[in-house]
């Protein structure tokens, strides 16, 4: 499947490192390095040239015990799926918390308001 295919290339090929910038498809695959804004982007950007309707989407993930900041995508295949490139991860896993899906003004207005919010796990439940 195209879609898959596409989210797993990015999670081989773009080196997960921190990145200000904001970023563009173009310069993504040039330099190959990024966090998670620039593999949401150049993720988006390969399926939407594949025919495939893509969206990124922005929120919080769980991880070590702590929400963070973090970018994602979603992908129309028949229903809208989720998927992680930065995680390797189809569907992106219940961890991640969305708050926006949009591109540049909707992911800076989220920036914002990041050291504000307050979220309580409550329970936990492993298969």
């Amino acid at each position: 499947m195209k879609f898959q295919k596409i989210v797993r290339w990015v999670y081989r090929n773009i080196e997960k490192k921190p990145v200000l910038s904001v970023p563009n498809a173009l310069e993504v695959l040039k330099n190959k390095a990024g966090d998670c804004n620039e593999h949401a982007v150049l993720t988006a950007a390969l399926l939407r040239a594949a025919g495939i309707p893509a969206q990124i989407e922005a929120g919080l993930v769980y991880q070590n015990g702590r929400f963070y900041y973090h970018a994602w995508n979603s992908a129309y295949i028949g229903a809208w799926v989720t998927a992680d490139a930065v995680f390797n991860q189809i569907p992106a896993d219940v961890t991640h918390i969305r708050l926006v899906r949009g591109e540049g003004g909707e992911q800076l207005d989220l920036l914002g308001v990041m050291g504000k919010i307050k979220l309580e796990v409550l329970s936990t439940k492993n298969d």
